[in-house]
C-alpha cells in the first residue's frame, strides 16, 4: 500500500520478477485505512520520515499501529529504517518485540510479532 501509483507499480513488478510465492496484494491507499482488523500475516513498511522540511516519525507510528491492528495474531511487521530513527524502541512499546533481523552502519531491518 502506497498513495503513489508508481510506488505500488514498482513492487509488483519486482515481486512477480523475483517469483515470490504465495499470494500478495499491492494497493494505492493512504497507510492500511480500509484494510479490515486481523486480516493480514504480513506487512513489510519502509516507512518516510520527513514531512516537507521537518524530520519526523508520525508517518511511521501511524504505520506501525496500522500494521498491529491488521495484523493476525502471529503476524509480522518488517520494517526497514534508518538507523539512527530508533523504531526498534517504538516496536517494542507497540508489540512488546522487535528484533534486528540485518543491518549495517546505515540501515536496520527489524521484525516485529503480533501476540
Amino acid at each position: 500500500m502506497d498513495e503513489s501509483f508508481q510506488a505500488v507499480a514498482s513492487a509488483e513488478a519486482t515481486y512477480k520478477a523475483n517469483g515470490v510465492p504465495g499470494h500478495a496484494e499491492f494497493r494505492v491507499g493512504d497507510g492500511l485505512a480500509g484494510v479490515p482488523s486481523g486480516s493480514v500475516d504480513l506487512v513489510l513498511n519502509n516507512p518516510p520520515f520527513h514531512s516537507h522540511q521537518a524530520t519526523t516519525d508520525a508517518t511511521a507510528w501511524r504505520m506501525f499501529t496500522g500494521a498491529r491492528r491488521t495484523l493476525r495474531p502471529g503476524g509480522e511487521l518488517w520494517v526497514v529504517g534508518n538507523r539512527h530513527l530508533g523504531y526498534h524502541v517504538k516496536l517494542r512499546r507497540l508489540f512488546g518485540n522487535s528484533q534486528l533481523v540485518a543491518s549495517d552502519r546505515k540501515f536496520v531491518v527489524l521484525k516485529a510479532v503480533k501476540r
